[in-house]
């Protein structure tokens, strides 16, 4: 399948920084929330596992908070820092 071929292609280009977060949501409902060109989505644990290449940790910490759902981060621990720096910044404009 060609899309799929190319889908996969453009969420493998390479980046500074690969992540993987495991996500506590169902597979299918995980791709109607992240396109195939961004990241590798795959079965896992009960979940989703999700593999991106991104070029900032910060802004990988702001599409987490879209998926709207609990994750777990495996890779990098530098993304920690990131998501509790985006959640200290929405905390205090609440």
């Amino acid at each position: 399948d060609a899309v799929a071929h190319v889908s996969t292609s453009l969420a493998r280009v390479p980046w500074r920084w690969e992540v993987e977060v495991w996500l506590d949501l169902p597979l299918d409902q995980a791709a109607r929330r992240m396109p195939g060109t961004l990241a590798e989505l795959v079965d896992a644990d009960g979940g989703t596992l999700l593999r991106m290449r991104v070029g900032s940790l910060d802004w990988m910490a702001t599409v987490l908070a879209r998926l709207d759902c609990p994750f777990t981060i495996r890779r990098p621990d530098e993304l920690r820092a990131s998501v509790r720096g985006l959640a200290g910044r929405l905390a205090g404009w609440a």
